[in-house]
C-alpha cells in the first residue's frame, strides 16, 4: 500500500512539473526586441496589456538584470486609441522618467514612467494561464 501510494506521488510530481515550467511564459510568444533605452514588447492582441507586462517581466527575468522586486517601467507613452497596435517600450532604468505604479492595467501605456515589479508581471503570467488564455 505504502509502495503504491509512492508511486502515485512520484507520478503526479513528475506530470506536474512541465505546469509548472511552463506558467511564467505568455501563452504564445511575443516579439521582443531590445532597442536603445529597453526594449519593445510587440502587442498582444489576445491577451492585452496583461499579456504584454506578463511579457516584459519574463524577458526581464531572462536578462537577468529583473530581480522580483526590480520595477519595469513604461519608456515612451503610447497614445490612447481603441484598436492600438504599435509596440511598447519598457525599460529597468528609471532614469529621466517620473515613476508611478500601475493602477489600471489597460490604461497602463498611457503614461511614461508607469511601472509594476518584475515579480507582479511573473504573477500576471500566472493570472493568464489560469484563465485558460
Amino acid at each position: 500500500m505504502k509502495r503504491n501510494l509512492c508511486h502515485s506521488l512520484m507520478v503526479l510530481s513528475l506530470m506536474a512539473a512541465p505546469a509548472m515550467g511552463q506558467s511564467l511564459h505568455p501563452q504564445h510568444d511575443l516579439q521582443i526586441t531590445p532597442v536603445t533605452g529597453g526594449f519593445l514588447v510587440e502587442n498582444d492582441g489576445e491577451n492585452g496589456a496583461r499579456g504584454m507586462w506578463c511579457a516584459a517581466g519574463v524577458y526581464a527575468k531572462a536578462s537577468g538584470a529583473g530581480a522580483p522586486q526590480q520595477r519595469i517601467y513604461v519608456a515612451e507613452a503610447r497614445t490612447p486609441g481603441l484598436g492600438q497596435r504599435d509596440p511598447v517600450k519598457f525599460t529597468l532604468d528609471p532614469s529621466g522618467l517620473t515613476p508611478r505604479s500601475v493602477l489600471l492595467i489597460g490604461a497602463s501605456f498611457r503614461q511614461a514612467g508607469t511601472s509594476m515589479s518584475v515579480q507582479h508581471g511573473l504573477s500576471l503570467c500566472h493570472a493568464l494561464r489560469g484563465n485558460g488564455r
